[in-house]
C-alpha cells in the first residue's frame, strides 16, 4: 500500500468507529452490552495490517546525503574562486583580444560552477528538511501504532456476554464505557497514523519540489546534481551540449546568449539581475527570467517579465510555462496544454493546427509570447517579436476577448502570415508546406531551416527526417512536421515533436492540445493511425533546422 491508501485507511477505521457507535445500542442491558462487544470486535479487525507499518526511510541516511551535497557546493565555491583569479591572470599575460576572450570562457565557467553549487545547497537543504520531517512522521506513526495496536489487543480478547446473563445496570453501564474507552483510543490513534502518513506524504512532496528547483539551477548549466561535479566538468559540459536538452530549462543557445546578456550588464544591473533571478519561487520562473534575458530586450523588461509572474500563483506560472514546452516532453502521453483560466489549448479551427504549432515553437523560445498566449498579456506594452505583423495586437489586451477569442484571433492572422506570400488556398487547406519553413526560420532567428516535405504521398525517408528531427530537438529546438495518411494522398495536419526519450517521440498535436507518445518504430512506419499524429498514419515532412 502507498502513504496515501495508508492514509486512507486510517480514515476508514475512524468512519467505521463512528458507525459502530451511531448504530449500536447504548441501553445498559446483557443483550446491547453483547452487541457492542460484537460490534467493537468486527470493528478491531481493521486496525492491524499496513496501518500499522511506519513511513518507509531512513532520515540519518538523508542526513548523510545533504551532507554530501553541502560538500560538493563548497568544492564547486573553491573551484570558481580559484578560476576567477585565473581570468585575472589571463587578462593580464595575454593582448587585448585574446584576454578578453579567455576571461569570458572562464566566467562562464565560473557561473556555470556557482550555479551548480547553489542547486547542491538547495537540495542539501531541502534533504535535511525532508530528514526532519520524516523523523517526525515516524515518531508519531509509532506512538500512534502502539496505541492502536493495545486498543485492538483489548478488543479482541474482550468476552461478549450472552444476552441472558443476569447484569445489573450499573455493571452494565461499566461494560459499555470500557468499549467506547476503547473506540476512542482506537479512533484517536487512528486519526494520528492517518495525519503521519500525510506528513510524510507532504515532505516528500515538497522535497521533489525541491528537487526540481535544485535541477533548475542546475539544468541551466547543463547537467543534474552530483557529488563530484569540478569546473572542468562543467566546462566540458557546456562544450558538449546537454543529453536530453528537451528537458532543460534553456538550450545551449539559450544558454550561451544568456550568457553573453549578462556580462554586458553593468555590476549595478548584474546585481539587481542575480537578486531577482534569487527571488524566483520556481524553476519556471526562473526559466522564463533567463530566457528573458537571453532575447536581449534589455534588463528593464527583464525585471517587469519577473514582477509580474511574482504576481501570478506557482500553478499558474506552470500554466504560462507549460507553453515554452519545457519539460512537457517527459510528461505522461495525454499530457494537456491549458490556459490559467483551463481553456485547453488547441487549434481553435480547422486550419490553424499549422499556426498553432509555429506559435508553440515561438513560445518555446519567447516567455512573452507564452504570457501572452496564456494570459492575453502584454508586460509594459511589449509586443512578442513574433507577434510584430500581426494587425491590431497591442489592442488584444484590452479588448475583452475570451481566451478562446483571443487564441483564434492570433492563430488565424499566422496562417494569414504562413500563406501571404504563397499561391495557397489557405482559408480552406490551412498552412502552406513552402511558406511554413520560412516561419520556422523567422523563429529561429533566421536559422536556416530544411522545409522537406511530400504532397503526393507519404515521405520516403521519414526514418531520416525522425532522425534528423530527433537530433534538433536534443539540441532545444522543437521540430513540426507534416502528417497525412497513408497512401498516395496529401497532407492533412501539423504537429510539432518537443521532445524524445529512449525509443518514443513526444508530439504536441493540436486537434486535441495535448501532448502525446508514440514510437519512433510506429511514427516512421505509418501502416495505421497515431494518436500523436491527430489520428493520421503517416510523416510527409518536417521543417529541419540546420546547423
Amino acid at each position: 500500500m502507498s502513504l496515501q491508501d495508508r492514509a486512507d485507511a486510517c480514515d476508514e477505521i475512524v468512519r467505521w468507529i463512528a458507525a459502530t457507535r451511531f448504530t449500536s445500542v447504548g441501553w445498559p442491558t446483557a443483550r446491547s452490552v453483547a452487541t457492542r462487544t460484537q460490534d467493537v470486535r468486527a470493528a478491531a479487525t481493521r486496525w492491524t495490517g499496513q496501518v500499522l507499518a511506519a513511513p518507509a526511510g531512513r532520515p540519518d541516511d538523508v542526513r548523510a546525503s545533504a551532507g554530501a551535497y553541502t560538500t560538493a557546493a563548497a568544492r564547486l565555491d573553491a573551484d570558481a574562486r580559484a578560476l576567477e583569479g585565473a581570468a585575472g591572470d589571463l587578462d593580464a599575460a595575454f593582448d587585448a583580444a585574446v584576454g578578453v576572450a579567455g576571461v569570458q570562457a572562464l566566467h562562464a565557467v565560473v557561473d556555470l560552477s556557482r550555479l551548480e553549487a547553489r542547486g547542491c545547497r538547495v537540495l542539501a537543504t531541502a534533504l535535511r528538511g525532508y530528514a526532519t520531517a520524516l523523523e517526525g512522521a515516524q515518531e508519531s506513526h509509532a506512538s500512534a501504532a502502539a496505541v492502536l495496536t493495545d486498543a485492538h489487543g483489548d478488543a479482541v480478547g474482550r468476552e461478549a456476554p450472552s444476552p441472558w446473563d443476569d447484569l445489573d445496570p450499573d455493571e452494565c453501564r461499566t461494560l459499555l464505557g470500557i468499549l467506547d474507552d476503547i473506540l476512542e483510543r482506537a479512533s484517536t490513534a487512528a486519526r494520528q497514523c492517518g495525519d503521519a502518513f500525510r506528513a510524510a506524504i507532504e515532505a516528500e512532496h515538497t522535497l521533489r519540489l525541491a528537487l526540481a528547483d535544485a535541477a533548475g539551477y542546475a539544468r541551466l548549466a547543463g547537467f543534474v546534481p552530483s557529488g563530484g561535479v569540478s569546473a572542468l566538468d562543467a566546462a566540458m559540459t557546456l562544450a558538449a551540449g546537454v543529453d536530453d536538452p528537451d528537458k532543460a530549462v534553456v538550450s545551449p543557445a539559450e544558454w550561451e546568449a544568456y550568457l553573453a546578456a549578462r556580462d554586458g550588464l553593468t555590476d549595478q544591473e548584474r546585481a539587481r539581475f542575480d537578486a531577482t533571478l534569487a527571488d524566483a519561487r520556481t524553476p519556471q520562473e526562473r526559466q522564463a527570467i533567463v530566457s528573458a534575458l537571453a532575447m536581449g530586450v534589455g534588463l528593464p523588461l527583464v525585471l517587469a517579465l519577473a514582477r509580474r509572474l511574482r504576481d501570478l500563483t506557482p500553478q499558474e506560472v506552470q500554466a504560462v510555462a507549460s507553453l515554452g514546452l519545457h519539460d512537457v516532453g517527459s510528461a505522461a502521453s495525454g499530457a494537456g496544454l491549458t490556459a490559467p483560466d483551463g481553456t485547453r489549448l488547441v487549434q481553435m479551427t480547422g486550419t490553424t493546427c499549422g499556426s498553432s504549432s509555429l506559435l508553440m515553437l515561438a513560445a518555446q523560445r519567447d516567455p512573452y509570447l507564452a504570457l501572452f498566449l496564456a494570459t492575453g498579456e502584454l508586460v509594459d506594452g511589449h509586443v512578442p517579436g513574433y507577434l510584430e505583423d500581426v494587425p491590431m495586437i497591442d489592442l488584444v489586451p484590452g479588448a475583452g476577448l475570451t481566451t478562446t477569442e483571443r487564441i483564434t484571433y492570433v492563430q488565424e492572422q499566422v496562417r494569414i502570415q504562413t500563406n501571404k506570400f504563397t499561391l495557397w488556398p489557405g482559408t480552406w487547406l490551412g498552412s502552406a508546406p513552402w511558406g511554413y519553413g520560412d516561419e520556422v526560420s523567422r523563429i529561429l532567428g533566421g536559422q536556416s531551416v530544411d522545409m522537406s516535405y511530400r504532397l503526393t504521398g507519404p515521405a520516403q525517408d521519414a526514418g531520416r527526417l525522425v532522425e534528423q528531427a530527433v537530433a534538433a530537438v536534443d539540441a532545444g529546438t522543437p521540430v513540426p512536421f507534416l502528417v497525412g495518411p497513408q497512401g498516395t494522398n496529401v497532407p492533412r495536419h501539423y504537429v510539432l515533436l518537443v521532445g524524445h526519450t529512449g525509443s518514443e517521440l513526444q508530439f504536441y498535436e493540436p486537434g486535441s492540445g495535448e501532448v502525446r507518445s508514440v514510437s519512433i518504430d510506429d511514427a516512421v512506419a505509418g501502416d495505421g493511425p497515431v494518436g500523436a499524429f491527430g489520428n493520421w498514419d503517416a510523416i510527409y515532412g518536417a521543417a529541419i533546422p540546420q546547423g
